[in-house]
């Protein structure tokens, strides 16, 4: 199959990137052509390491009508060129272009699909008209069909995923040597610097706890970066911020935990990531995080932004060691089983070729 992934903004602190990338790497594997079309990023060395085909047009994503029309008619030609049988995209506004180069064409053989990685709130009354939709949740699914009106039929839930290639990376390093040589208790949280990710609440509960040999790693990017540098600072927290990176491996081989504070988040790829690393995990009870994690089991909730609640949490399994080995290895064992490319790839061809058939 030869098929055109159209999603913008290709970053290394997007879990969508990452999706998409996945996408492209076990495509290929499987002899397939994929080919992404994107406004740029900082992780399009990712695509050049696994030798994937891509093409840059930096106004993608400009509402400008003249550029709009100049890339429906840029997308067209890239679907003749490359005799594209399937246009998967990944935003609301890819979707837009997607469809309309479709309607273009005089010979229509080609079948769209889009991925809702999201919750949204805005209806705009033109998104999720792909031939089908995949709902990364059943938040996300329970949206699509309430909120969007989007027909049933047309939804099919196949839930993010993670992936094995990055335990082969572990099993080059000393996993048991730990970079944090002064004792502290180290805490890992990975994503955007985004209102709705809610690091801030994060902050709050070390405030909270005031234990200077806890560590918080946070590794990201984005709008809120200046309001957690000034709290940080202000309360004198035992905290480092670092860039998005290519490789993640060493901060989960020095972590003793992994937290996500999400305040809204549909099936975040982190908390797959803490699972394949097999790292005690604390998030948010809501959305994809609630049907993901069984409290005391997998994982633990707290209530979202709540930080007298998460501290506690903190607490509870620095201090119950036994507790956090029983719901890493959990947590593991369901990723291992159910959320890596070993099985979602799968589910992706089969529903790419289903569609075809129609």
């Amino acid at each position: 199959m030869n098929i055109l992934h159209i999603t913008p903004d290709f970053n290394y602190a997007c879990g969508r990137s990452y999706y998409v990338y996945l996408l492209m790497k076990y495509f290929k594997k499987r002899k397939h052509h994929p080919v992404l079309l994107t406004n740029g990023g900082d992780s399009i060395d990712r695509l050049e390491d696994i030798k994937a085909d891509y093409k840059i047009i930096n106004s993608l994503h400009s509402k400008n009508p003249l550029s709009f029309a100049k890339n429906v008619s840029e997308i067209s030609k890239i679907i003749i060129e490359n005799d594209i049988h399937i246009i998967h995209t990944h935003h609301r506004f890819s979707e837009l272009l997607a469809i309309q180069a479709v309607n273009l064409l005089k010979e229509n053989h080609v079948k769209t699909v889009f991925t809702a990685l999201s919750i949204v709130d805005k209806r705009y009354n033109i998104e999720f008209k792909s031939d089908k939709i995949i709902a990364v949740s059943d938040t996300v699914r329970n949206m699509l069909i309430r909120k969007f009106r989007v027909e049933e039929n047309r939804i099919q839930k196949i839930s993010n995923f993670t992936d094995r290639a990055e335990l082969h990376e572990l099993e080059k390093r000393d996993s048991g040597k730990k970079s944090q040589e002064n004792g502290d208790y180290s805490i890992l949280s990975i994503g955007r610097y985004h209102p709705d990710k809610n690091q801030i609440v994060l902050l709050k509960a070390l405030n909270v706890l005031k234990d200077k040999t806890i560590k918080l790693v946070l590794i990201g990017e984005g709008e809120c970066l200046n309001e957690y540098r000034k709290y940080i600072n202000r309360h004198k927290l035992n905290v480092e911020l670092i860039p998005p990176q290519k490789h993640l491996h060493e901060y989960f081989i020095n972590t003793e935990l992994c937290v996500l504070p999400s305040l809204r988040d549909p099936f975040p790829n982190f908390m797959l990531q803490a699972g394949l690393h097999k790292k005690p995990f604390i998030g948010a009870n809501v959305d994809g995080i609630a049907e993901m994690i069984l409290n005391y089991e997998n994982g633990l909730l707290f209530e979202s932004d709540n930080e007298i609640e998460l501290a506690r949490k903190i607490l509870q399994l620095k201090n119950n060691k036994k507790l956090a080995a029983h719901c890493a290895e959990n947590l593991h064992k369901d990723v291992i089983n159910d959320y890596t490319e070993a099985t979602k790839i799968s589910d992706i061809e089969m529903l790419y070729r289903e569609i075809l058939k129609q």
